[in-house]
């Protein structure tokens, strides 16, 4: 907890703390990335899963991949913007911890999706299952993001 103390104390906290607009501007756009993020992932794990067709799924995935990637820096860094100023409290909340947990199983279940396709191509179950629970992992690290307010 000396760690997130001293994260909360630092100049980075007071200045986040301190602006007018830096806090919720980070919250806004947080709320904006992970809207495309979702977007992103979720048009690559329907379009593996056969809910939409059209562009084959290799071509859609290295199409969006990037906007993808790029939503989920904003996502850190705004992340990391909303964190600093209020460390020690938001680590103690266990929306936020439980967020942070499934936030790295589906980071995992990326890899393995990822290895899924290189080796099995679309089509095979692993890419398939690993898309099944893609939808399910972003959309509850995103209401543990909501909850972290209420908890």
């Amino acid at each position: 907890m000396d760690l997130f103390a001293a994260i909360q104390e630092s100049a980075a906290g007071a200045y986040v703390r301190d602006s007018v607009w830096l806090y919720p501007s980070a919250n806004v756009t947080h709320v904006l990335a992970v809207l495309v993020f979702f977007a992103a992932v979720a048009a690559m794990d329907l379009r593996l899963l056969g809910a939409i067709r059209g562009e084959p799924a290799k071509a859609l995935i290295a199409r969006l991949r990037p906007l993808s990637i790029a939503a989920l820096v904003v996502i850190a860094f705004t992340g990391a913007t909303l964190f600093v100023p209020e460390a020690l409290a938001v680590s103690r909340n266990p929306a936020f911890q439980l967020k942070m947990l499934v936030l790295a199983i589906g980071i995992v279940n990326v890899a393995v999706n990822l290895r899924a396709l290189r080796s099995g191509g679309e089509a095979s179950a692993l890419a398939r299952a690993t898309a099944a629970v893609s939808l399910a992992l972003w959309l509850f690290v995103a209401a543990m993001g909501r909850m972290i307010a209420y908890l």
